[in-house]
């Protein structure tokens, strides 16, 4: 079954107020790792997840092609994968999530498929190669399954579609093409759901977050390219935390595009909430923020890729007037 969208779209917009709120900041709290394939030790660190317990943090390790496991104060546990081709093996590895039994369903990049783990690492099984048909993948970035182990969603990111399969790896349909309107997409990078079952979906070309309701049908959408608060020189990925915010990492951009690597975060509905990062090797500074991770207590932990660590940051309220 091929969803067919049809949809007039919201364009979120931003209105002038002032009133005084309490507002979140972010500090950094800590960092981990340097480059090199030893535990603990990163080559271009990417996607991130924790496990149901909300103890255990899932990082992929996009270069070292393999998943380690650290606790939530950077202390390294264990790891999953290597170099190859085959069963339980990686080439690129980019996205990761983890279901609400603990599996680890990775998106391996290179190879062109997707691979399901459990919780201890073990291999369960993979699917997809490589083409534009049906179950077929272009540089899949990313992977998401749904609460109720129903579906598995996949950012088929050059064949510009995100894919939907079964909990078996089973096609069962496809929303998208290349293009710019309401439902299309240009290099669509993660693909992510609302407490409401609501989709979210970004786009490194299009420099933009779609949101469709759970029937696929678009429902808004927010960014244009550029520096400024609402825009993106080189968005890389969101991430939810449990109140439906979301958070997006926006690395310098190699296309002339002026810009502090920085985390943004917004509502639910597209509307400017915070930002913070400025570029460096410092204390809560980026190089290349890449993907992140909230866990329930509201910590944001980012991958920088290159500088090769896990930064984790803290929500503090501080009173503001907000004009």
């Amino acid at each position: 079954m091929v969803f067919i969208l049809s949809a007039t779209i919201l364009v979120a917009t931003h209105f002038p107020y002032s009133f005084s709120q309490n507002e979140t900041q972010y500090v950094f709290v800590k960092k981990w790792g340097v480059e090199g394939t030893g535990d603990g030790q990163f080559l271009r660190p990417h996607d991130l997840d924790f496990d149901p317990t909300d103890k255990l943090l899932f990082a992929v390790d996009r270069d070292g092609n393999r998943v380690q496991v650290f606790d939530k104060d950077g202390n390294f546990i264990n790891k999953i994968g290597s170099f190859g081709d085959k069963p339980g093996q990686f080439h690129v590895p980019y996205g990761i999530d983890i279901d609400v039994e603990g599996n680890l369903w990775i998106a391996d990049r290179a190879n062109h498929r997707i691979q399901k783990f459990d919780k201890d690492g073990n291999f369960i099984m993979t699917f997809g190669e490589k083409g534009a048909g049906p179950g077929q993948f272009d540089n899949p970035r990313h992977v998401r399954v749904d609460k109720d182990l129903k579906h598995v969603y996949v950012a088929d990111s050059k064949n510009n579609r995100i894919q939907i399969f079964d909990i078996n790896g089973k096609y069962l349909g496809e929303v998208g093409k290349l293009g710019s309107n309401p439902g299309e997409f240009q290099l669509p990078v993660t693909v992510e759901i609302d407490s409401k079952g609501n989709f979210y979906v970004n786009e490194r070309v299009g420099s933009r977050v779609q949101k469709f309701d759970p029937d696929w049908k678009p429902i808004l959408s927010w960014g244009s390219y550029g520096p400024g608060d609402t825009q993106f020189c080189h968005m890389e990925h969101i991430a939810l935390d449990k109140y439906d915010n979301v958070y997006v990492t926006d690395p310098q951009s190699d296309l002339g595009c002026s810009h502090v690597p920085s985390v943004k975060k917004f509502d639910s509905n597209g509307h400017f909430i915070t930002k913070w990062g400025s570029y460096g090797k410092g204390d809560g500074q980026f190089r290349d923020p890449e993907h992140l991770a909230i866990d329930q207590e509201g910590n944001v932990y980012v991958s920088d890729r290159k500088n090769d660590r896990i930064n984790k940051f803290s929500p503090v309220e501080v009173d503001s007037k907000v004009k």
